[in-house]
């Protein structure tokens, strides 16, 4: 894909198959450090471990590495190594893993959302997967009671978010028994997970899927690149310090990382396009049966979604008089959005979709527009153009979904809706142009489905787990 290639700051993704056969692995993989080189990582062989300040997570102190110095771990030896094994055709086994997320019952949380899809998927293939959060249902869940905050939950719960509580007798309940515990989010609930984790010698890894910058302009200060450095130093302290291997949404916010002294070791990994999103039968006209051109936008209504850019462009088109906009989400800025779209020729339309309801309108509408100015992927994105939308997806330097535009028409500076209404006018003045790009994006959109994302993500599972073996930080079959 055109854009997704990483910057010279972010890191090379490592996947299944970039790591080194098994037999190649004595210690905790082939990017370590010469012998007797500093180490700042987490546990290492012949470290004595010090607890994360307010997490309770082991790291240690600065010193030399060694191999020849392997820590000993109570619980059955480590077998011999297998021979070696071409990973890249190899169906990852059969695994248990925790999913823990505070809250799993918000369907409009892009995380949440992609944690049941995850586990769908990963069940599907033949792994086990447990949620653990509040709110989980289904196959293998195992709710938590919320944690409440004075302050802050008054506040968490206008943005549609509920912390988990971390309740000890609940983490033995849902974690007894897994190869791995993987954690979403950088809360108590997650940190708790961790440190249950580490204790009973079991694999531990994480995602990075809450961006500082959406703190940061939720707060009302923007951008604000001092804060959001320090939120990115007090995550990193907080949990993934203490962990070896983090999944990684997107290229960018794996640079991210990597710009703020993360030392853990990032796999770029799609959350993917579910199943249901495909294309109609017939491709979407320019202009529906009304008449009109119907243009569809999805996201939280929030600051850094940045719908007013949106509102504007409609505005200043040649073709305002004809185009409907659907603003497809729930957020704290509806009733200004509201007010600024009273003044178009043709209001907007404000909407809340299920799954299939999303579906239906993608289908039937010609283009998608994305606005947003902090996104770590927008898989909104991805699922508009697997259903044969167009996109016209904003440029901004903490926003990934950049990257998925095919041609220099599908882009436009993230805040200047004068650049955006231009774009929106050539293609709605070009359908021929329209229709070969949609056939193009649908492809796209195929390339990246939730069950090939999964498939991918089986083998980071795998790696995590042989990793934090070889390290002595969990025990192998401690199941």
């Amino acid at each position: 894909m055109r854009a997704r290639s990483s910057s010279s700051t972010s890191p090379p993704a490592r996947t299944a198959s970039s790591r080194p056969p098994t037999s190649a692995r004595r210690s905790v993989g082939s990017d370590l450090p010469p012998e007797g080189t500093p180490y700042g990582g987490r546990i290492r062989p012949g470290a004595a471990p010090v607890l994360l300040p307010g997490c309770g997570v082991p790291r240690v102190r600065m010193g030399t590495w060694s191999p020849r110095k392997a820590v000993t771990t109570p619980g059955p030896t480590r077998p011999k190594a297998e021979p070696p094994r071409d990973r890249r055709t190899e169906r990852s086994r059969a695994m248990r893993i925790a999913f823990v997320m505070d809250d799993l019952g918000v369907h409009s949380n892009g995380t949440s959302v992609t944690a049941r899809r995850y586990a769908r998927a990963l069940r599907a293939q033949g792994h086990e997967v447990r949620l653990v959060g509040v709110g989980a249902e289904g196959d293998d869940a195992f709710p938590l009671p919320e944690r409440r905050i004075p302050v802050v939950t008054p506040v968490s719960t206008r943005c549609g978010f509920r912390f988990g509580e971390p309740d000890p007798d609940a983490l033995d309940r849902a974690l007894g028994g897994v190869d791995l515990v993987h954690l979403f989010l950088p809360f108590a609930l997650e940190r708790a997970a961790l440190r249950w984790a580490r204790s009973h010698g079991v694999a531990a890894s994480a995602a990075f899927h809450l961006q500082p910058e959406n703190v940061t302009y939720n707060a009302g200060i923007g951008a604000a690149p001092p804060v959001c450095g320090a939120v990115y130093a007090l995550f990193r302290r907080w949990l993934y310090d203490g962990v070896r291997r983090v999944h990684c949404p997107s290229e960018m916010i794996a640079g991210r990382l990597a710009d703020h002294g993360y030392r853990a070791r990032t796999t770029v990994i799609s959350n993917g396009v579910p199943a249901p999103f495909v294309p109609a039968g017939a491709p979407a006209g320019t202009f529906g049966p009304d008449g009109l051109v119907h243009v569809v936008t999805v996201g939280r209504l929030a600051p850094e979604k940045n719908q007013e850019t949106i509102l504007r462009a409609v505005g200043l088109s040649r073709h305002r008089d004809r185009i409907r906009l659907h603003i497809c989400g729930s957020g704290p800025r509806r009733r200004s959005l509201e007010r600024l779209g009273s003044r178009l020729p043709v209001p907007p339309s404000f909407e809340f979709h299920d799954a299939a309801g999303l579906v239906a309108l993608e289908q039937a509408s010609p283009f998608y527009v994305h606005a947003s100015v902090a996104d770590i992927e927008a898989i909104s994105v991805l699922e508009a153009l697997a259903c044969g939308c167009v996109p016209v997806i904003g440029e901004a330097p903490q926003s990934a979904p950049a990257a998925f535009a095919l041609t220099p028409e599908s882009l436009f500076p993230a805040r200047d809706p004068r650049a955006l209404a231009e774009r929106l006018d050539w293609w709605i003045e070009h359908p021929d142009e329209r229709a070969r790009m949609s056939a193009r994006y649908v492809a796209e959109g195929e390339s990246m489905r939730v069950s090939r994302c999964c498939e991918r993500f089986a083998a980071f599972a795998e790696g995590a787990v042989e990793e934090d073996v070889a390290l002595g930080l969990a025990v192998a079959g401690a199941r």
